[in-house]
């Protein structure tokens, strides 16, 4: 054998174990991409609507979930051939919007969520378990279960659907999911309760002038429990009361009554929200004067012409102070419409008190001003006797207690000079759900949002003609052809 045959040889081998060596290599780079992308990764949402991503709210309150008390969720839901569309597109949207749920609570490693599928039908001894530990007796429903607590959630709410159509439009599934963890996670709720007795606001009628049933609903979304009280008739304020609400009354209230508001608040560092309209005598004045608030029997006017004007007496705040109540609104721009207001500021005049804290929360615009004889008819002019604008219609008291230089939080007093925006009619226009979602948060000590609307489920139709398909066919088809014709030309190039 020559040596030329032997150097050819080895050159072969050579290029053999370098070619091994490069596929070898690139396996390794392949294999360390892929492991540091599964692991350090950032998931964008291009939607227009953020359609595949969940609120930050909701991501705030999964990161808060005890590892030591995980979340289970366990899926029921059924299909099957005779399955109509909207059953169809319904799992689809929960299986959807669940791996959102695993990925936000399990991102740090730290397991908080599981998510379980079954089939109550084919794996018989499993619906067993789940009815014997959680009573679940039906399929097609989604559990939610945190050591004793749990919640189940038919499929059926997880529905928006067209009423003349019966058409699948919204998915209800991110509101619904995020008030179950709620729900299971909190030991215990938050007990609201509405004074009567006097007229005020019913929780459970739907009237749209005097009802509030759509308040009720967003605060049981959010664990909180809303529930009637009469002074009158128990004597007292309960322990569990977390926040004590006056809304709107059409009579004073006793002096008996104003003493337990009074207890409350002091002693005990409750908190009231109260809700107040022109015209009426409520019989809060001592309570009110107590904690630097000032409500007179005044009318706030404001000129026709001015745009805050809309109809029937109603009006839109738009200058909020930077209160963590009203911050987010005015920080986003969000008008609150309101009604004929009675001004609710602070009383200028109160004796110097070092412990307590008074902050207007909304006003009327420049150019407006508080009418003392609104009772008159005709239209209102500015007199002399009237406060110029702008005039405040909401303001917060806040009361720190303690001693030897240790302060702590105490009582809380919330007054608007209107209650129109929180009954149905208005609690779902402009900025009004929020307002009162961020009044009852703040004074129960959760500064959290939960504002989840339905998911728009949309189908996307591409209607063409078949000269314009031919146009869209060629046009699609262009650049493969053009990559193909490249790659032609680049090959014969090579060989000649």
């Amino acid at each position: 054998m020559s040596f030329r045959q032997k150097d050819f040889r080895k050159i072969r081998r050579m290029e053999s174990s370098n070619a091994v060596l490069q596929i070898i290599l690139l396996a390794l780079v392949f294999t360390g991409v892929n492991y540091l992308a599964a692991r350090y990764y950032k998931r964008i949402d291009l939607t227009q609507e953020n359609e595949h991503s969940l609120s930050l709210e909701t991501q705030a309150y999964l990161r808060k979930i005890d590892p030591e008390q995980p979340v289970k969720i366990i899926v029921t839901l059924l299909t099957h051939s005779e399955s109509s569309e909207e059953d169809l597109r319904t799992r689809q949207e929960v299986e959807k919007i669940l791996r959102e749920y695993e990925y936000h609570a399990n991102r740090d490693g730290t397991k908080r969520l599981s998510v379980e599928y079954v089939d109550v039908f084919r794996n018989r001894e499993r619906a067993r378990n789940l009815a014997s530990r959680y009573g679940l007796q039906q399929g097609d429903s989604i559990l939610f279960a945190c050591g004793e607590r749990n919640r189940l959630i038919p499929a059926a709410n997880l529905r928006e659907i067209q009423q003349d159509t019966g058409k699948l439009v919204g998915f209800r599934g991110e509101g619904l999911f995020t008030s179950a963890i709620l729900h299971v996670t909190r030991d215990t709720k938050d007990v609201v309760y509405f004074l009567n007795g006097h007229g005020e606001l019913l929780l459970d009628t739907a009237d749209p002038q005097r009802g509030i049933t759509e308040a009720s609903a967003f605060m049981m979304q959010r664990n909180i429990e809303p529930r009637n009280l009469n002074l009158l008739l128990d004597g007292k304020i309960p322990n569990d009361a977390n926040l004590v609400i006056i809304a709107s009354p059409q009579s004073s209230y006793t002096e008996e009554e104003v003493i337990l508001l009074q207890d409350y608040l002091n002693r005990r560092n409750g908190r009231v929200v109260i809700f107040l309209d022109p015209y009426v005598k409520h019989g809060l004045d001592e309570l009110l004067w107590d904690w630097g608030i000032d409500v007179q029997d005044k009318l706030v006017i404001e000129p026709d012409s001015f745009s805050s004007i809309v109809q029937n007496g109603a009006r839109l705040i738009r200058d909020f102070s930077n209160h963590p109540i009203t911050s987010s609104i005015g920080g986003n721009h969000i008008p609150v419409l309101v009604g004929p207001c009675r001004p609710a500021q602070p009383d200028l005049g109160a004796t110097p008190d070092e412990t307590l804290r008074v902050t207007a929360l909304m006003r009327s615009q420049d150019g407006s001003w508080a009418e003392t004889d609104y009772r008159k008819e005709g239209t209102p002019a500015k007199g002399p006797t009237d406060a110029p604008g702008p005039i405040s219609v909401a303001s917060v008291a806040e009361r720190q207690v303690g001693q030897q230089g240790i302060q702590i939080e105490g009582g809380k007093l919330t007054v608007f000079g209107n209650s129109n925006w929180v009954t149905n009619a208005w609690f779902n226009r402009r900025g009004n759900r929020e307002l009162f979602h961020n009044c009852v948060l703040w004074n129960l000590d959760r500064y959290t949002l939960l504002n989840i609307p339905p998911r728009r489920v949309e189908d996307y139709e591409l209607a063409l003609d078949e000269k314009q398909f031919r146009e869209l066919r060629g046009r699609l088809l262009l650049l493969p052809i053009s990559i193909a014709v490249l790659g032609v030309v680049c090959y014969w190039t090579r060989r000649h």
